[in-house]
C-alpha cells in the first residue's frame, strides 16, 4: 500500500535565487499523526503546498496515494481534507448554509460527526465573516473532517484558538485518528500540542528536515548531556548548545565524563535544533 504522502528530494520556492525549500524529505506513514514543526517562516506552509500539488516544485517529486501531486486525479483529491492556515472562503454564509453547500459534493458526508462538533465547540451561526479568527478556523475543520477524508492536513489549526479550543480540537482529531486510522499531518509550532496528539514528529528548519522520527523512540533514544568532555562528532549528535548536547543513541556512548544526563524535552530539542 502506497503512504498517503510522500516529499522525495523536493525543492521549491517563491523566487529561483531564495529557495524555501532544499532537498526536503518526508514520508507520512498511513495511520500516524505527524506533528510538522517549525519556527514561524521556516516554510511549513510551502510544504504543504507543494505536497498537495497546490505549489509546483523546482525538482524531486510528491506524491499523493502513489500519484503525482500535481496531476493527481479527482478520485485521490477526494480523499484529502486540508485546513489552511487562514479560512477566508465564504464569509457571506452562515456556518449551517455553509457546511450543507459543501457536504452537497460529498455522498458519504458524516452529518452526526459535523453536528456533534459544532454543538461541542459551541460554534454561532452567524456570517463566518463575522466570526472569531478561532471560529471560522473550526468551520474549515468541519469542512476538512465531514467527508471523512483518508488523509487530514491542517495548517497550524490552532494558533488563533484559545487553550479550551485548542484541546478540544487536537481531542477531536485524535479520536478520529483512533476511530478510522485516519493519517493526519499536523503543522504547528507548539511543541506540547505535537507531543499531546502525534505519533511522529519532523522537525523543518533551513530549509531541510532536520529530523524525521516516531515519538516513542525519540523519547527512548535521545537524551540532553550536560558537560561531557570531549563531545563525540557525528550523526548522532542532533544539536549542540552551550554546554547541552543532544544526543541520539545515548546509551551507547561513553558518558562516563558527563556531567549530567537529562530527560528528553520535545520544545528544548526543537529550539536547540533550529537555534
Amino acid at each position: 500500500m502506497n503512504d498517503p504522502l510522500t516529499v522525495c528530494n523536493v525543492g521549491a520556492g517563491y523566487r529561483r535565487k531564495h529557495p524555501v525549500l532544499d532537498d526536503v524529505n518526508l514520508i507520512v506513514p498511513s495511520g500516524s499523526i505527524t506533528g510538522l514543526l517549525g519556527r514561524n517562516g521556516a516554510g511549513k506552509t510551502t510544504l504543504i503546498h507543494t505536497a498537495l500539488g497546490l505549489r509546483k516544485v523546482w525538482h524531486g517529486k510528491t506524491q499523493l496515494f502513489g500519484h503525482d501531486a500535481w496531476n493527481a486525479p479527482a478520485s485521490v483529491r477526494c480523499r484529502i481534507g486540508y485546513v489552511p492556515q487562514q479560512f477566508v472562503d465564504f464569509h457571506w454564509l452562515t456556518p449551517s448554509r455553509c457546511i450543507d453547500l459543501v457536504a452537497s459534493f460529498h455522498a458519504d458526508w458524516d452529518h452526526r460527526l459535523v453536528a456533534e462538533l459544532r454543538e461541542r465547540w459551541s460554534l454561532p451561526d452567524e456570517p463566518i465573516g463575522a466570526l472569531s479568527p478561532g471560529m471560522r478556523q473550526c468551520v474549515a475543520v468541519l469542512l476538512a473532517i465531514g467527508h471523512r477524508p483518508d488523509l487530514l492536513v491542517l495548517d497550524e489549526p490552532v494558533a488563533m484558538l484559545d487553550p479550551s479550543a485548542r484541546r478540544n480540537l487536537l481531542r477531536a482529531i485524535g479520536d478520529l485518528n483512533a476511530e478510522t486510522q485516519q493519517t493526519v499531518l499536523l503543522s504547528s509550532h507548539i511543541c506540547s500540542d505535537v507531543e499531546r496528539i502525534c505519533s511522529n514528529v519532523a522537525i523543518l528548519h533551513a530549509g531541510r528536515i532536520a529530523l524525521d522520527a516516531d515519538i516513542d523512540d525519540l523519547k527512548d533514544r535521545v537524551r540532553p548531556v550536560y558537560g561531557l568532555d570531549p563531545v563525540p562528532i557525528g550523526a548522532d549528535v542532533l544539536a549542540h548548545v552551550g554546554s547541552r548536547l543532544w544526543l541520539r543513541n545515548w546509551h551507547r556512548h561513553d558518558l562516563s565524563n558527563a556531567a549530567r544526563v537529562g530527560e528528553l524535552n520535545l520544545e528544548e530539542l526543537f529550539l536547540d535544533m533550529t537555534a
